[in-house]
Order: structure tokens, then sequence, then C-alpha cells
């Protein structure tokens, strides 16, 4: 294979390699038809000045080019393949996957919506797993061809449309046999990405009830993987003032360190009243990742685009904590207090 592709020769062991696992994952798991993306994309960031491709470990790079191309092409989502199994096996971390898939999209100037990495997916176990292929084929098409529609009204109710379908077709007894691991199924785990992305089109158009209570039933729906999930819930509940549920989530998730839920104590204390605890939660929380209020009332600069990887500290991690929360901010009493104890504090 490697003797094909138009690579600098002495980079040549390190593509096999590469390419070599790449080709395993993609016929062991992918019928073969990602192969051709995957060598190409190989080929085009050993040709790239800007990417090392001879520094890094092998997995790193091979479990990058199959990310960057299940990004383009929502692999994860259309065939159950989740992060974790991806990073089992090309032997490397989930945070490692992410970062080196942004990179190598961002030297090569790869968009979303980029048609050259696109993939006929037809022969995707997710459709061929029953006689309803067809209605499979339908909703995955409809979903994206409503992500590509600007107008976030339509889109949001081309989504709903979609989600029912999707639940329909899994029928009643999928969601009593498989009551808090909805996501056992290549099926089931794309029903879980689109209510998640109906989710973030309510919190968009304002209606942040339905937001909540989308995200609720996720968070029952898939009880294997609620990180994604808590962090943004317990926004939205204090956005609706489900201040009980709120204090529930953080009794249930009472190990939970993230700035997310720093930033939300900080908050739901200060709905409560309760400034003195509001002030010693802000305090951790400014430890944790000031740049939060940086973005917030600073004028520091948010990410542009998805997020797919944040370390502590980072201003991907403040951006998504904003995004998540952004409207608890900017109530005129909120602003001025959290100012006011962010001078005390530092």
């Amino acid at each position: 294979m490697v003797k094909d592709l138009n690579i600098p020769v002495e980079l040549e062991s390190r593509v096999k390699e590469i390419t070599d696992m790449l080709l395993e994952f993609g016929t062991k798991v992918l019928d073969d038809s990602y192969n051709e993306k995957f060598l190409k994309l190989t080929e085009a960031s050993a040709n790239c000045e800007d990417l090392a491709l001879n520094r890094g470990k092998t997995g790193t790079w091979a479990a990058g080019i199959a990310h960057s191309i299940f990004f383009i092409n929502d692999t994860l989502s259309k065939r159950g393949i989740h992060m974790d199994e991806l990073a089992d096996f090309f032997s490397v971390s989930e945070s490692t996957i992410g970062t080196k898939s942004r990179e190598i999209r961002k030297a090569l100037s790869i968009q979303k919506d980029s048609e050259e990495w696109k993939i006929s997916d037809k022969n995707s176990n997710f459709l061929k797993k029953d006689n309803s292929s067809e209605e499979k084929i339908e909703v995955v098409e409809k979903f994206n061809k409503a992500l590509e529609n600007e107008n976030i009204e339509e889109a949001a109710k081309e989504i709903e449309e979609c989600l029912n379908m999707l639940k329909n077709n899994l029928g009643e007894e999928y969601f009593k046999e498989n009551n808090g691991n909805i996501g056992v199924s290549a099926e089931g785990d794309f029903f879980l990405s689109v209510q998640a992305t109906l989710s973030a089109y309510a919190f968009a158009l304002g209606d942040f009830n339905k937001s909540f209570n989308l995200e609720k039933e996720l968070l029952e729906f898939n009880e294997a993987d609620t990180k994604n999930v808590r962090h943004s819930l317990v926004f939205r509940a204090l956005l609706v003032k489900e201040y009980a549920y709120v204090k529930e989530l953080f009794e249930r998730f009472k190990d939970d360190d993230s700035v997310f839920f720093k930033y939300a104590r900080v908050l739901y204390l200060l709905a409560l009243g309760d400034r003195q605890g509001a002030r010693k939660w802000l305090k951790k929380a400014i430890k944790h990742n000031f740049k939060v209020i940086e973005c917030l009332y600073g004028g520091a600069k948010a990410c542009d685009g998805e997020i797919l990887y944040y370390e502590k500290g980072s201003i991907e991690e403040a951006t998504l904590c904003m995004e998540f929360s952004l409207p608890l901010w900017t109530n005129q009493k909120t602003a001025g207090w959290i100012l006011n104890a962010v001078k005390k504090i530092k």
C-alpha cells in the first residue's frame, strides 16, 4: 500500500506502520469502506510541512487520522463506536485522539462539510441490521440535512422529526429492556446523539425548559456515560429554577470535581441567597479556571468551532463552561456580585 502513496522516502517506514494499523481497524470494524480515505489522509499528512509525522506515537497518528475522517462523516454516532473503544484499539488516551485529530484537520484546512472526505456509508452495520435499512438511511440523511440548514427553527423541527422516527424504529420494548443503557446498540447510540443535538438547538432558541427536559431524559437513558450530559444539565436546571434537582445532581455526582460543577455551585448558592457559600465555591472555581470569568467579563476571546478536547484550566474548558451557562451570568445583580467577589478573592 505504501508504495502506491506519494510520500517522502524518509517517512515510508512510519507511514507503513500507521497505514497497517488503520487498514486493520478499517477491515475489522468498517468493512473496508473507510480504507481509501484513511490512506489518502495519511498521504496528505505525510506531505504537510506543518505536521511532523515522524514524531510521536504511531498509534496516536493512526487514531488521529481515523478520528478526522470519522468527524467529517459522523461515524461515531452512525456506527455506534465509542471514543474509549477507539482509544483501546490504537493504545492511546481518548484526549490524545481529539488533540491529534484537531491538529490534522487544522493543518490541512479540513472543514466539517468537506465533500472531499465524505464517504458513502450505506454499508454501515448500523444501516443493515434489519429489513428497515431504507428507513434508517432516510433518518441519517434527514439528520445530516437538518444540520446543514442555516434556519435554526426549521432545523430544530427537522431534528425532532428524526428523533421521533428513531424512537418509533427502536420501539417501546427496546427502551424497557435497555433502560439506563439505551446506547448499547448503534441505532440507540445514534438516538442519543440526535436527542443531545435537539437539546442544543432548543437551548440556542431560548427554549430552556425543553432543553432541560431532553437532557434530564438523556441522563437516565445512558447511565454508563453521564459526564457530558450532567455538565450541561446542571446549568439547564439552574436556568429553569429546578433547584431541588440541582441539589440532587450535586449529591448524585458528589465526586465530580469539574469546573462546570464548581461554577454551577456558585450560581446555585447565589440563587438561594447564600453569598458566603457562593464566595467559597467561586474561589475554588477561579483556582480551577479563571478564564471562565475572563471570557464572561474581561473580554477574553473564547474558542470558535467544535471543542473535541480540553485540559484543566484551558480556554477550551472555559469556553464550554461559558456556553453551557451564559444566560445565567447576564443578570446585572449576579454580574455585579461576581465582579466584586472576584476583586476581593484576587
